[in-house]
Parts: C-alpha cells; sequence; structure tokens
C-alpha cells in the first residue's frame, strides 16, 4: 500500500498539489489524468522518491519495493558498454550479488592450500551451501529464462541478447528499462507513459502481462484502449488537488461527464436564483417598508453557494488547408524491395497500390519496415528492387520523427506557425494579422500543448517532445492532398490527438498512418497493410478481428509456457514427495552433516551445469524452427498462397525438413531432461 498524507508541492510560486491525500491499496491499477501540466509526471517521481514534497509525507510498509519507469532513457555509460541480456538480468541485484558471493567461494573451496577437513573450510562449506539454497529460492537458476522471455514479449530477437546496448536505439532502450522493471518484480509499478515506444504486438503482451501483476501499478498514459485495458480505479490531478474515481478511464469520461451536467444545472439555477434576489435588493434596498427585507436577501446572497465548475477549455477545430485533388492513383509499387545491407530484405516482392482517398493503416512489428515504406512514399529513401510509381499532382505532407530537426532553431515557436502562408489555413476569417487570426493561431498552438509564454521560446530550447508537436502542427497547415504520419500521437496528450483525429476524419485527401494507438486508428482508417517477416500484404479483415488474432497468439504463447511451469512444479513437488519420505540415515555430528550436504549440492550442481546447458540450447533451436513453422503455415491461410506452384514446393520441402528437425531435437531434448532428472 502507498498513503501520500497531505502533500504539498510547487513550482516557480503556482501549487502542483496542495494538501494532497491520496492511498492505493494492493490490486489497484490506477491511471492518472488530468490537463498538460496538472503534474502527473512530478506525483509518480514524489511516490518514487525522486522529488522530496515540501510538506507531507508518503508512507510505504518495511521494505516495499517501488520501481519506477520515466519517459526518457536512463542508462549510463557504463550500462551502454554491456549486452542486453546482461543489462537485463542486473534488474536483479539481489541475485547477482548471491552470484558474485558464490564465484569468490567456489575459487576458496578449489584452493589446493586449504585443509579441507579443517573448520574454516567447513565453515566456507556451509556458507556455500547457504548461498546457493538462497539463489535457487530466489529464482536464480530461472532467472535468465524468465528474462528472455521479458525481452521477447517486448519485441527483442534472440539475435539481440549479446548486442550492447549503445546499438540499440533510445525507444529500444526504453524497452529494456520497461524490461527491467518487469523483471526485478517490485511490489509497486510506476509508469510514465510506458507504451510511446511499442507496437502493437508488444503492446498486446504487456497488457496481458500487468493484467496478471501481483503489485499495484500506478501510471500516465495518453492511450485511451491502455489505459480502459488495465486500469480499475483513475485519479484525476485538477487545480492542485487529486479525485479518485473507482472505474476505468471510459468509467471515469462518462461519471465526470455526468457530474459535470448536474454542476451546470445546478450552477444556472443557483444564477437564476442569485440575479431574482439581486433584482429585489436593487428595487427595495432604499424603500423603509421593504429595507429589512433586501437586507436579509443580501445576506442570503452572501452566504450562497458558489459553484466553480471545471471546464476542459475551449474546443478547438480546424480544417486543412484545400489543396487540389490527386489523380486516382497515389503510389503505386510493383515487385518492390528494400535492402540496407544487400544481403537481408526488410521487404521484398511487393505489390501495393494505394488510391486517392484510402486511409491506409501500416501495421506491424517494429523493425518490419513500416517506417521505411513511408519513407520510400515520401521519397526520402528509394526502393533496392522494383518499381514505385508516384500518381498525378500527388501533394505530399510528411511527418516523422526527424522532421523536428528541419525546424529553424532560431525562429519562436510562434514565428514558425505564422512563417507559412495564413490566408490558406484561416481561409474564413479576416484579413492576415488581424486579433481574430492571431487567437486562432494561438488557440491551435494550444491544441498541440503551447500554451501562454511557451509560444515564444525559440525552437532550439524545446524538448524533443516539444519539437515534435511543433512539426506536427506545422506539417498540418500546409496545403496536402496525400498525408504519411509515422507514430504522429506519440507526443500529444488526448485532446491534442482528438484535435488531429478530427480534421483529419474531415480531410478528404489521401491518410497513410504508422501507428501503435488502437484508439487514434479506430473509424480513421479503412485499409490495413500488414508487415511480417519481410512480407507486405493487405488484411481484409477489420481492425477488430487483426487485433484479436494478435491477442490469441499472445495467449496461445502465454498459455503454453504457464503448462510448462505448471508441470515442472509438479515434478518437483513429486520429487521433493519422494525424497521426504526416505529414511534418513541417523547422525551424531550436525556439523559435519551440513558439510556433507553443501558438498553434495556442490557436486550436483558441477555435474547438473553442462547438461543444463545443452537444454538450453535445443530449446532455442526448438523455438526457432516452431517460429519458422508458424509462420510458413500462417502464409499458407492467404487466398492467393496457392497461385505461385514454386513457393507451395519450396514451402512444403521447408516444413518437411523443419519437422524432421524439431522431432530430432525433441528426442535430444527428452534424453538430456531424463539425464538432468536421474542426477537430481
Amino acid at each position: 500500500m502507498i498513503a501520500l498524507e497531505h502533500i504539498d508541492m510547487q513550482f516557480g510560486g503556482d501549487y502542483l498539489f496542495r494538501d494532497v491525500t491520496f492511498t492505493v491499496r494492493p490490486g489497484d491499477r490506477v491511471g492518472l489524468v488530468g490537463p498538460n501540466g496538472a503534474g502527473k509526471t512530478t506525483l509518480l517521481r514524489i511516490i518514487a522518491g525522486v522529488y522530496q514534497p515540501e510538506d507531507g509525507n508518503i508512507n510505504t510498509p518495511t521494505g516495499y519495493k517501488v520501481g519506477y519507469l520515466p519517459q526518457e532513457p536512463t542508462l549510463d555509460s557504463e550500462a551502454q558498454k554491456r549486452t542486453l541480456i546482461a543489462e537485463a538480468l542486473r534488474a536483479r541485484e539481489d541475485l547477482i550479488e548471491i552470484e558474485e558471493a558464490l564465484a569468490e567461494i567456489q575459487i576458496k573451496l578449489e584452493d589446493p592450500n586449504q585443509d579441507h577437513m579443517g573448520p574454516e573450510f567447513m565453515n566456507i562449506l556451509e556458507r556455500f551451501g547457504t548461498l546457493h539454497h538462497q539463489y535457487e529460492d530466489l529464482g536464480g537458476f530461472e532467472l535468465e529464462s524468465a528474462a528472455k522471455k521479458i525481452l521477447v514479449g517486448l519485441g527483442f530477437e534472440d539475435k539481440d541478447f549479446n548486442r550492447p546496448i549503445w546499438e540499440f536505439s533510445g525507444g529500444w532502450q526504453m524497452r529494456l528499462l520497461l524490461a527491467k522493471l518487469l523483471i526485478a518484480s517490485p511490489d509497486a509499478l510506476l509508469l510514465d507513459e510506458p507504451t510511446n515506444h511499442l507496437d502493437l504486438e508488444s503492446l498486446l503482451w504487456l497488457e496481458d502481462f500487468l493484467r496478471a501483476y501481483e503489485g499495484l501499478i500506478i501510471m500516465v498514459s495518453h492511450d485511451r484502449s491502455f489505459l480502459n485495458a488495465i486500469t480499475n480505479r483513475t485519479a484525476e490531478i485538477n487545480r492542485s488537488k487529486i479525485e479518485v474515481y473507482p472505474g476505468n478511464y471510459e468509467y471515469y469520461e462518462r461519471t465526470k461527464a455526468e457530474r459535470e451536467a448536474q454542476l451546470v444545472a445546478r450552477a444556472a439555477n443557483l444564477d437564476a436564483h442569485r440575479k431574482e434576489l439581486e433584482s429585489f435588493v436593487e428595487r427595495f434596498r432604499y424603500k423603509a417598508t421593504k429595507a429589512k427585507q433586501a437586507q436579509s436577501r443580501v445576506k442570503m446572497l452572501e452566504r450562497m453557494e458558489r459553484i466553480e465548475l471545471s471546464g476542459t477549455g475551449p474546443s478547438v477545430h480546424f480544417s486543412f488547408p484545400p489543396a487540389q485533388p490527386s489523380g486516382r492513383m497515389v503510389f503505386e509499387i510493383e515487385n518492390g524491395a528494400k535492402s540496407y545491407d544487400g544481403v537481408r530484405d526488410i521487404f521484398n516482392g511487393v505489390d501495393l497500390r494505394i488510391e486517392r482517398g484510402d486511409r491506409v493503416a501500416f501495421l506491424g512489428k517494429n523493425g518490419q519496415g513500416k517506417t521505411t515504406m513511408g519513407k520510400i512514399l515520401a521519397g526520402q529513401e528509394k526502393l533496392t528492387g522494383g518499381t514505385l510509381t508516384l500518381g498525378h499532382n500527388v501533394l505530399l505532407g510528411y511527418y516523422a520523427q526527424h522532421q523536428a530537426e528541419a525546424l529553424d532553431q532560431d525562429m519562436t515557436v510562434l514565428e514558425t506557425v505564422e512563417s507559412i502562408s495564413r490566408a490558406q489555413f484561416f481561409n474564413q476569417t479576416s484579413t492576415s494579422g488581424t486579433p481574430k487570426t492571431m487567437a486562432q493561431i494561438r488557440t491551435l498552438l494550444g491544441a498541440f500543448l503551447f500554451r501562454g509564454d511557451d509560444v515564444h521560446k525559440p525552437v532550439r530550447v524545446l524538448s524533443g517532445g516539444e519539437k515534435s508537436r511543433l512539426a506536427m502542427a506545422k506539417m498540418l497547415l500546409e496545403p496536402s492532398n496525400t498525408l504519411i504520419l509515422d507514430e504522429p500521437t506519440n507526443h500529444l496528450d488526448m485532446q491534442s490527438k482528438e484535435v488531429v483525429k478530427e480534421a483529419l476524419l474531415q480531410f478528404d485527401g489521401t491518410v497513410i498512418v504508422v501507428s501503435h494507438d488502437r484508439d487514434f486508428l479506430e473509424d480513421l482508417t479503412d485499409k490495413l497493410i500488414t508487415f511480417q517477416d519481410g512480407i507486405v500484404k493487405e488484411y481484409t479483415k477489420p481492425m477488430e478481428e487483426y487485433l484479436t488474432e494478435l491477442r490469441s497468439a499472445e495467449l496461445s504463447t502465454i498459455q503454453s509456457k504457464k503448462s510448462a511451469a505448471r508441470q515442472l512444479k509438479a515434478e518437483k513437488a513429486q520429487a521433493e514427495k519422494i525424497a521426504a519420505a526416505q529414511p534418513i540415515a541417523p547422525t551424531v555430528d550436525e556439523k559435519e552433516r551440513k558439510r556433507l550436504e553443501a558438498a553434495d549440492r556442490n557436486a550436483r550442481h558441477q555435474k547438473e551445469k553442462p547438461i543444463r546447458n545443452k537444454i538450453n540450447e535445443i530449446e532455442k533451436k526448438i523455438e526457432t524452427l516452431e517460429k519458422e513453422k508458424g509462420t510458413i503455415e500462417d502464409a499458407m491461410y492467404a487466398a492467393d498462397y496457392y497461385s505461385s506452384a514454386e513457393r507451395v514446393k519450396k514451402d512444403s520441402e521447408r516444413l518437411a525438413a523443419i519437422k524432421t528437425a524439431l522431432e530430432e531435437h525433441f528426442f535430444k531434448w527428452s534424453g538430456f531432461s531424463e539425464e538432468l532428472e536421474k542426477l537430481k
């Protein structure tokens, strides 16, 4: 349990929190919501101990472990040198310390100068046995396997495990930080925008993982679908206070709207009553016969309740500047291929046609080529095979993360937007430069979270997220008939996303979106292009079915792993039961007995280690082969699959070879497993 008591916190003289009391109980999954700048990230940092409140207390049970995921990667230079799996395992510092202690003791035990019958050696051996037991109880022998499963669930591949951290982008390093938190399994998870760098597959895996998580969770997220799937309480931060709603984000929205409607009606009634009283006072204040009654009503006015409506700020709407339509065909790729090293294709054999008015979503895991395809269509990169044909009069608007770096660093936020021809955008307003036009510019910037004096900041001092938002606003104001948007919602809050989505729904041109935000994609796209293992094809079913298939695949994997774990647990329990039934030989020297047990464990561990290594190696091979088998079998369900006799023959031969190899590996695995059981 986490309890915040009478917390005060201010920045620059303004209070973010004033006398806030907030309790999170075991089993709670809390979504923190509120306007940008309300203090959601600050609250997480206070709970995590990064910030200290000016007043108040944060209470947790003794030994309570809190894990915090920030929005930006925080791996230092030493961590950058480690391999992915080595850094992931450092999430369990307790086990690393035991491993180091065991290694030191092992050296002492193997010292030929030691008196193997002396008391010092006996003490060392006893210490080794105690630590070995502790390591086993804490899951040390299963740690690497569990860590790899979490890393794979978050999108890493087996080939990534031994790569140094510095080779991974910031987004992948954020995935590693998230993986380390899940591996550490603290009592409380504090997650600040955990889905920003995840693709749909990883996001669905994370949803299932967090649903089963035993600790409490407090998260900040602008992904409506993710919040609805995970949270069971919603804490709104507004005006330095926290109000808790006993449900997910959808419940919060509905309940808040109902409360606001009731408050509006109550405020209207009070306002009408107030006007009646004020009118009476004005008419009869100076009339002797009515003076007493007027004075009574003045006191009633002073005591009358004042209702403060929360308000969500002005509603922002805008339309895209008009542009001439493109030809019917916008993009056409024939037998397209892309490779960076000339050996491994990102994708190959792509036939793709996008027509005027299409609303396309590019879907698939990160690294499968979605962003690369967007760059190719935008003319930022070229195909290494096949042809790309651009349609007639295609006026392209392209948004990607690097677009932010193309902004003029010396211009202010306001100047950047003003530099675009305002007449094209504000075509229904008065002449350029009038206060009305400036107000609309400021309102639009407010929708992208640039408010007050923020609009006068030079671009060079903006954060990466702020630059991305400004680049998005600038792009949307330029006339185009075709938009390519690569992860457009990453740095937007829910209100900003609604503004962009509403405008896109009214846009009559062609839209291509790379996004993992299910709520944003819903109703926005009508054509799905999937990227998987070098194959790019149209998915003919609705988005809901695509998500269902992804989740089914994840659940199937999770269930198979759980079944294996249950079987292992049952086998271990049975072995312990048999061992307990065996008669124990009487002993007169307890210390000697412990020494013999420790020596036996040490000897058994040394014998088991090479066999465990062989089993792990075979399991990796089996996993790789089963993945390849699944990919081929999935491809066979495609409607046009059997149109290529050569492909059918090639895949059939490969399937047969895989099945044969799997049988051989399972046979070897069974043999080594039996050998290991005999040693146990």
